[in-house]
């Protein structure tokens, strides 16, 4: 008799706990849900009624970022340059320009680190480019002999332009970028496409809204995922990056992130492909630890600070928004950065601006229950707040037209978005 009353008390308890994770599941799913669509990118203000219609990055070769080095050299893509070497060589770091087709920056130099038997770290670049595009930048390395780089051999990577030096290249070591972009399939045609091209090309400014690279182009979710972690909700941070298919997820992977919503990890690990470095390494560590926000310590801190940026950058674009009503003439009150008026990015010091520009920041800041501990989040890291300038400048802007395209070329400061630019040539306006 013990013995059936012990069983029927495991059972009890075990169908208790089935219902509770039930319970559990349906709350985060619906919290994720909720995030989704109260969470859009921001981006819907112009500053022209003119458009062109037409679609990008058919091809790789559409969409051509060359770096502009912080000495306004511009990195063309097929074209080699000579960099002096220093005469004082202490044999510690070697720069060299990487040329890339279809890779992400950080892919390309995991696989390049690889080559040469060297860890990640042991590279640095100033930036990120995008991935289905031909790009070119300098990248710095520590340690690694340049006979091993020479030797590198990666389908869509070249590696030209070697420099023997004495210094690093950090993050934002750049003037900027040069964008060679194909717009092909334009909605007008002939003298309306062109009278369109001549008015557009007449912007010598643009919304400096954060770009959809910053949330994740075909899964715009990073800034939930900060949300999240801003809300010290660490299972729905990870089941928003692992779990959560969307629209443009491939058929593995998210057969792969359906299993991570229904908890069923050890098989997710299994399905997930190779190429989804992180979210395989994230699951393995939640299967060995059983704690969600020790899966995210597991990744590099630039990848844990894309959450929280992409999160301020979330609620930057919507300060742009905001703002626009009252246009961009500096006004009392104003932070301004280049001479243009700034938006916060919010965090732990957050610089408020006053007047009306104060106020908007503030309103925002309140709505999201937000307070200066928010951003100290503990080894996962702290965001200490910064201020953009809301609208950028465009350099150097030229179009040609071919055929049933055009090809738009233009240069920006880093840290701006060529798409900012070109949503205003091919969205359609309200």
């Amino acid at each position: 008799m013990y013995f059936l009353i012990q069983q029927r008390k495991e059972e009890s308890e075990k169908n208790l706990k089935e219902k509770l994770k039930r319970y559990r599941k349906k709350l985060r799913d619906s919290r994720i849900k909720e995030k989704l669509k109260e969470m859009p990118l921001n981006m819907n203000k112009y500053l022209t009624d003119a458009y062109t219609g037409g679609i990008i990055k058919k091809y790789p070769e559409d969409f051509i970022v060359e770096e502009i080095t912080p000495e306004g050299i511009i990195l063309e893509v097929g074209k080699s340059i000579e960099f002096k070497d220093e005469e004082n060589w202490k044999g510690n770091y070697i720069h060299f320009t990487l040329e890339k087709r279809n890779w992400t920056t950080l892919d390309a130099i995991r696989e390049i680190a690889n080559r040469v038997g060297k860890q990640r770290k042991h590279f640095g670049f100033a930036g990120n480019k995008d991935k289905y595009a031909v790009t070119t930048q300098r990248v710095g390395c520590f340690n690694v002999k340049l006979e091993d780089l020479m030797k590198v051999k990666i389908k869509g990577i070249i590696l030209r332009d070697f420099q023997k030096t004495n210094r690093k290249i950090r993050l934002g070591d750049l003037w900027g970028n040069r964008f060679t972009i194909r717009v092909r399939e334009p909605e007008l045609k002939g003298k309306e496409l062109e009278e369109a091209l001549n008015k557009l090309c007449k912007l010598k400014y643009f919304l400096n809204y954060y770009g959809v690279q910053r949330f994740g182009t075909t899964r715009p979710i990073t800034h939930i995922v900060g949300r999240f972690i801003i809300e010290r909700d660490w299972e729905g941070a990870f089941h928003a990056y692992c779990g959560t298919p969307l629209p443009y997820d491939d058929k593995k992977s998210k057969l792969a992130r359906e299993l991570v919503d229904e908890e069923n990890f050890k098989e997710a690990y299994k399905k997930f492909p190779k190429a989804f470095f992180y979210e395989r390494r994230m699951i393995k560590a939640y299967i060995e630890t059983g704690s969600y926000q020790k899966a995210f310590m597991i990744l590099p801190p630039y990848l844990r600070c894309m959450f929280i940026n992409a999160y301020q950058s979330y609620l930057f674009n919507e300060i742009i928004n905001r703002r626009f009503e009252y246009g961009f003439e500096p006004m009392e009150g104003d932070i301004l950065i280049d001479n243009v008026p700034s938006g916060a990015l919010f965090g732990y010091k957050t610089r408020f601006a006053s007047g009306i520009q104060g106020e908007i920041e503030r309103e925002i800041y309140e709505r999201e229950n937000l307070s200066p501990e928010d951003f100290k989040i503990g080894e996962f890291g702290s965001f200490i707040g910064d201020r953009r300038a809301m609208i950028g400048k465009i350099y150097n802007m030229k179009y040609w037209i071919e055929d049933d395209s055009y090809v738009l070329q233009f240069c920006l400061k880093k840290g701006n978005y060529a798409t900012s630019v070109l949503r205003e040539f091919i969205e359609k306006k309200d």
